[in-house]
Parts: C-alpha cells; structure tokens; sequence
C-alpha cells in the first residue's frame, strides 16, 4: 500500500481535555477513509493537525512520505470550515475568488461547477442557494485544481436526506476517479456506503482501525423468536453455538460464528421441540459496531 497520509503519536491538549492523544493511523492511495467518533472525540482537531491549521503538541505527520515544508497543500483540497461566500456575488465570481486564493487556475471553474451540479445555477447569486447547494459550492472549492486528495470535516452535517445523497454521489465520483478522500462524520449510516476503510475514535484515542468490512468481522446475526423464548434463550446459552445473544422485545438477537446457518438454529430448536415463528438473518451494520466500540 502506498502511503498518503502517515500519523505517528499525534498529540493535541487543551488543559485537561485530550484532544488527540497518542494517535496513529495510516491512509493509503485510492481509499475512502472515514474518521468516526461521538462529538469531542478529536475528528475535527485532527484533521485541523493534518492540514496545518492546527499545531500538534507532539507527534508528526506526513504527507506523500515527506514530513517537512508545505509543497503537499497544492495536492490537497480540503474543507474544514465552509468558506466565507459572498452572498451577492454570483457562483462563478466566488470561485474565482477561491481560484485566487488557492493559486490554481480559473478555468477549472466549469469543471467543478458540473461536478457539483451547479451548472445552471453558475449565474446565480450564493444566497439564492437551498443549504445543499451551498454544500455542494464548499465541495466545488475542495475539487478546484483537481487535488489528489480531498480532506473533508462533517461535508454532510446539516442537510436534508436529498442534500446527503448528492454529496455522497460527489464523493464516490471522485473516489471511482483513484482519489484519496478523508472525511470525519458521525453519520455512520452514510459512512457505510461510501468509505473502505474507517477509524473510530473516542476522547482523541484510537479504538479501532481498518477496512470496513474487516471491523465488522464474520459474525453472523439472527433474529429469532418462539411462543417459548424463555426455554429457547437458555437452551442456546448452553449449546455453545453462539457467541452472544441479546433480547430484543419478544424477539432474541444471537450472534454466531460464521460456520453457523440458519438451518442450524432451526434444527437444533426443532430437536428440542421449540418451534420458531421468527427466524431471520441480520447484517451487521457499522453503527452497531461503533456504538459497541465507544461504550
């Protein structure tokens, strides 16, 4: 795996609250990379760190394998804070301000601008804009001279359900395109269908680490349930053929290895003369698995 980003004991106090504490955590090219975690977990401070908003009390990170100077900025685009539009000015006369600002050329405006969305709208003034038009202008400015990566704090805080989705489709076009993007969020249901990999961290540690699918493990979930639950849920704590089984309603949420089927479970009730009205396969999702990180 190539490298883009490497954290390495990233450190970041204010008083007593620990900010960042200790961090680790590598990014490689090509990856959606989602930093997870409840509010005050250190998403924001250490996406700040990374881009040089911020300055780490100890620790260093490094962009493209280089740990010094500030060349790597021309090869990311980020959008921590939205940026401050003019309300009066039209779409267009903002970006060129932004152009400006970030040194890249102007005529990469109509580019952005289509994959925004915003095309139609180019003439229209920034205040006439619903929010997720004004998100998609913030993600417009990350995407001016074509970054290899994209660096985004909480891109979908805010919006609508149909704002949310037009962002996501942002994402994953430029994620299809080979770019790294990096992205803090608490909305884990919108992680899940766009990240590969995820870090989850709670009071500015590192809890867990990696690609998506390999946190969620190869557990398999069932939901059950029977007019005998009670029998039902004590026979299957002694028959060693699961991991874990939690009580949800009248119904029994059990955890299993992977080798176990739903035949399995309907089989080893039906031996003990327990018949099952319930008996449905479960997918684990991310938020299930982080909120059991973070207790």
């Amino acid at each position: 795996m190539e490298k883009i980003l490497e954290i390495r004991r990233l450190t970041r106090h204010y008083g007593k609250i620990k900010a960042v504490h200790n961090l680790d955590m590598d990014v490689g090219r090509g990856q959606v990379f989602g930093i997870l975690g409840p509010n005050g977990s250190g998403k924001t401070t250490t996406l700040s760190i990374i881009m040089g908003v911020v300055h780490q009390q100890s620790g260093s990170y490094s962009w493209f394998g280089n740990s010094t100077g500030t060349r790597w900025k021309k090869r990311v685009g980020s959008l921590i804070e939205v940026p401050n539009f003019y309300p009066y000015l039209s779409l267009v006369q903002n970006l060129r301000i932004a152009a400006a600002i970030k040194e890249v050329p102007a005529g990469d405006i109509g580019r952005v601008l289509e994959i925004a969305g915003l095309a139609e709208r180019k003439n229209s003034a920034y205040r006439t804009l619903s929010l997720g038009m004004k998100q998609r202008l913030a993600v417009a400015v990350v995407l001016l001279g074509d970054p290899e990566v994209m660096v985004l704090d909480e891109p979908t805080n805010g919006l609508d359900p149909e704002g949310i989705a037009e962002v996501r489709e942002i994402i994953a076009g430029e994620a299809e395109k080979g770019k790294t993007v990096i992205l803090a969020s608490h909305i884990l249901g919108e992680v899940e269908k766009v990240c590969s990999h995820v870090a989850v961290l709670k009071k500015g540690e590192l809890l867990a680490s990696g690609r998506v699918e390999e946190l969620l493990g190869s557990d398999r979930l069932f939901m059950i349930s029977s007019p005998e639950t009670g029998p039902l849920e004590e026979l299957l704590v002694r028959s060693g053929m699961i991991k874990n089984i939690e009580k949800n309603g009248d119904d029994l949420l059990i955890t299993c290895e992977a080798s176990v089927s739903a035949s399995d479970i309907n089989r080893f009730a039906f031996n003990h003369d327990i018949v099952l009205n319930k008996l449905l396969p479960v997918k684990k999702s991310l938020e299930s698995h982080f909120l059991e990180l973070v207790r």
